[in-house]
């Protein structure tokens, strides 16, 4: 790195991933499902004896796991929005470390539904489920991708500058329409490139955070829906919904 100022920003991300992977090593466990069970007085030895409860028991330790991830993922992705600041490799590191967490946290999730719900994922449908779960999360993120790209090449395109050019706006369209609406706010006096330029991070930082809350919430949310609605669907002897099927893997929710 040649800016020590960036020393911080690289040292919170590597905190962070320190979190994930104790989140990751937690949520992979279902001994702490179980433990749970038996805190409120439930015997409950193996995941196969959660199936012999109410859904209403089982629901207790899910319902607020999608507020809880939507939290974590907010946090998890401002500071990989930050690191995409960073010049020359910094954006590239970025994306691909981000994809990568999310890949773990998101199987990590739904791995830890499945287990709510009594459902072993060395099982071939439980497992399908969470492949499905980490494909819907890959599709949801690649309007993030794009925006931090295009922040961090502005950043970098900015830095130095002192005028605005017809190239400059022409090459990097998010910074020019970040300058017309400044522009907006200041009663159409001309804005520097510099001010413009520093609102750069902060979009790149807001597109990781709330990409990354939408997805991992709504991670945690499908894949209880689809528990919920299998764990019924077996405890009754139920057909399972035809769009919850094999067939239908390129576009389902459990919610339609």
């Amino acid at each position: 790195m040649s800016d020590a100022a960036l020393a911080p920003t690289v040292a919170a991300v590597v905190h962070l991933l320190d979190l994930v992977t104790e989140w990751t090593t937690e949520l992979m466990d279902p001994e702490k499902v179980l433990e749970h069970h038996r805190a409120a007085g439930r015997e409950v030895t193996e995941l196969a004896d959660l199936k012999e409860l109410d859904l209403e028991h089982l629901d207790e330790f899910t319902r607020r796991m999608a507020l809880k991830w939507r939290t974590s993922g907010a946090l998890q992705g401002g500071a990989m929005g930050a690191l995409a600041m960073i010049p020359y490799a910094g954006g590239v590191a970025a994306i691909t470390l981000d994809m990568v967490v999310m890949h773990v946290l998101s199987t990590a999730i739904a791995t830890r539904v499945c287990y709510a719900y009594g459902f072993d994922v060395s099982d071939d449908e439980m497992r399908h489920l969470v492949d499905r779960m980490v494909r819907r999360a890959y599709r949801n993120q690649a309007p993030k991708i794009q925006a931090a790209r295009e922040a961090s090449a502005a950043f970098t395109a900015a830095k130095g500058r002192v005028r605005w050019s017809a190239k400059l706006r022409n090459d990097h369209r998010l910074m020019a329409a970040v300058e017309r609406l400044m522009k907006q706010f200041a009663n159409g006096r001309a804005v520097p490139v510099s001010r413009v330029a520093k609102a750069m991070p902060v979009i790149a930082v807001f597109a990781g955070a709330g990409t990354n809350a939408y997805v991992l919430g709504d991670v945690a949310h499908q894949a209880r829906l689809y528990a919920q609605t299998l764990f019924l669907a077996e405890k009754y002897r139920l057909p399972l919904p035809e769009n919850l099927r094999h067939q239908d893997d390129d576009e389902w929710s459990p919610e339609e």
